[in-house]
């Protein structure tokens, strides 16, 4: 007897904080269905980037979308996980902040929200009922945008400040309380995206990916507003939550991983073999409970050009880092600056330690310089 392939639901919390997850209650008692990692080193701190890497499997010097002006520069010959899924005889569809976050390959249906007037909690248990509709008894492949952390921390505060107004920065505090309020908000869509699943009955025959892909900035940073300014771990370092009914359930890692690994995960929890090569490492087995342990990866990648502030660079990366367990080195090109921080003991990197030991930091220069030069 055949057995039906699993629906697979990407949910992105954009902005979302792996530091900030415990003040939504909502969160905590989702989080007892599945596995979540919290230490996934995005591959670039702003959405398109991230999701392009996610979705491709390869850094954004390989699939093309590799800075802010280059948003739907994805290399034709690039067989990305709509594209896949949809060979794969999925349904497939995505419901985006705008149009331009992801390419519109391989998708049946390719459509957008307006984040300041619809409400997500009602239009995305709608959209999905769609699509089971129009899939006719195929499995479902689906990305869903939920926007509100962007709406209130992104979209709001651009309109309030300018990237050098002192007033945002010396507000910290108020800040970061937006930002918990708003959070509280991302958990209870979570729980009624799940009550949603539940009674379509497609929640036992789903694998469900809350995930982040970046983290959002309150002021921490002078010139960083948002995001996607700086390689700082508020920014870079994100969670990403595993649900079906195959895979281990209150389980936490906080383990290093990146995002070129979410790529080969999905395709084996799908069980899907392309032989595609690509650099991720699936850790498909940590989720199924096969394996016990999770290793740390020896060290991950992020860069970004920041769009405004001291050191704008929208046409291609100026800011970029590897980044170990337990250290950091960065590099800012524009000043020529490099950075390195003892996560361990500096978890906030606030000291830069950089001059301080030799011997770590010529080998963590000579694998960062061959990433940036291998472009």
């Amino acid at each position: 007897m055949s057995v039906s392939k699993p629906n697979v639901i990407f949910v992105l919390l954009d902005g979302a904080r792996w530091d900030r997850v415990n003040v939504s209650n909502d969160f905590q008692e989702i989080c007892k269905e599945g596995t979540l990692l919290n230490n996934v080193t995005t591959a670039m701190p702003y959405t398109i980037g991230s999701i392009n890497v996610t979705f491709s499997g390869l850094y954004g010097k390989d699939n093309g979308v590799d800075a802010y002006y280059n948003v739907l520069k994805l290399k034709e010959e690039i067989k990305n996980l709509p594209v896949i899924f949809k060979k794969e005889g999925y349904f497939t569809a995505c419901d985006l902040l705008h149009e331009r976050i992801l390419a519109n390959r391989g998708f049946d249906v390719h459509q957008s929200h307006d984040e300041f007037s619809d409400d997500l909690k009602l239009k995305h248990p709608s959209f999905i009922k769609q699509c089971l509709e129009k899939a006719s008894g195929k499995p479902l492949f689906l990305f869903l945008y939920f926007s509100k952390i962007h709406t209130v921390t992104v979209s709001d505060v651009l309109k309030k400040y300018e990237w050098n107004d002192k007033k945002f920065y010396e507000k910290k505090d108020e800040n970061l309380k937006r930002y918990d309020d708003t959070f509280v908000e991302v958990g209870k869509y979570m729980k009624t995206f799940l009550d949603t699943l539940k009674k379509l009955q497609i929640y036992d025959n789903s694998i469900i990916i809350f995930f982040s892909d970046h983290g959002t900035g309150i002021g921490e940073r002078f010139s960083e507003r948002n995001y996607g300014s700086f390689t700082y771990e508020e920014t870079i370092r994100t969670f990403h939550l595993f649900i079906s009914k195959d895979i281990k359930k209150g389980q936490i890692s906080e383990k290093l991983r990146a995002t070129i690994d979410i790529f080969p995960t999905i395709l084996d929890l799908a069980k899907i073999n392309t032989n595609l090569d690509r650099p991720g490492d699936s850790f498909a087995e940590f989720l199924l409970g096969n394996s016990n342990e999770l290793r740390d990866k020896d060290y991950t990648f992020s860069e970004t050009g920041a769009l405004h502030g001291l050191h704008p660079s929208p046409a291609k990366s100026n800011v970029f880092c590897v980044k170990t367990p337990t250290q950091k080195l960065m590099y800012l090109e524009s000043p020529k600056q490099w950075k390195f921080f003892d996560l361990m003991d500096d978890p906030n990197e606030l000291e830069n330690k950089y001059g301080t030991n030799p011997e770590i930091e010529k080998k963590l220069k000579t694998i960062l310089n061959e990433f940036i030069n291998n472009r």
